[in-house]
């Protein structure tokens, strides 16, 4: 049991920190990047050669038009990759917590990890909020999409920094996967692993 509860515990972390590292720092950048150059090149295969915004539209139009695109696209993506991290994490703590009376980094460590749960648990309900913001802020109504505007561009660096948190305390939780427990078996012993 102590093997496959190690295996357990890596597994979650890695799946965890590997799922959230690429999708915000490599996915999530790439669908950003990608609308911007669709939106900025027009008419072409990528828009099945149909035209996007207004004729004659200015720079800042355009940037407006790829991040709404963009973040119409990775939207969706959310409510499954917070619920992928609070069940990555939801494994990883409750495994690292059966280490917590051998002390010292077992504690840490269960410290660690339940402060990147905490971070997703915040992080879940604020990409709602900000999601809500995304659409107001192309209300008809200037003082609606004005303040919108204004309240996401705040939420939304709160965001990147909670999860930044949440990648970096959950890497680290994943470091802390070199020092673990030893195995109660006797040298010899029998199992599989």
């Amino acid at each position: 049991m102590p093997t496959a509860l190690k295996s357990l515990h890596v597994l979650a972390l890695g799946l965890w920190v590997g799922g959230a590292a690429f999708f915000n720092f490599v996915t999530a950048p790439t669908i950003f990047e990608s609308f911007k150059q669709v939106v900025e090149a027009g008419p072409s295969d990528r828009t099945a050669f149909q035209p996007l915004g207004r004729p004659g539209a200015d720079a800042k139009d355009k940037a407006a038009l790829a991040n709404a695109l963009a973040g119409s696209a990775v939207g969706p993506v959310f409510p499954r990759y917070f619920l992928w991290q609070l069940v990555c994490g939801a494994v990883a703590l409750t495994t690292a917590a059966a280490w917590w009376r051998l002390g010292g980094v077992h504690r840490w460590r269960v410290v660690v990890i339940g402060g990147a749960v905490v971070c997703v648990s915040a992080g879940w309900p604020l990409s709602d909020a900000i999601t809500r913001l995304r659409v107001q802020r192309f209300d008809p109504d200037r003082a609606v999409a004005e303040a919108a505007d204004a309240a996401f561009k705040a939420w939304h660096l709160w965001s990147l920094g909670l999860s930044t948190v949440t990648v970096l305390l959950a890497g680290a939780g994943l470091a802390m996967a070199a020092k673990l427990p030893a195995d109660e078996r006797p040298v010899g012993g029998s199992g599989p692993f």
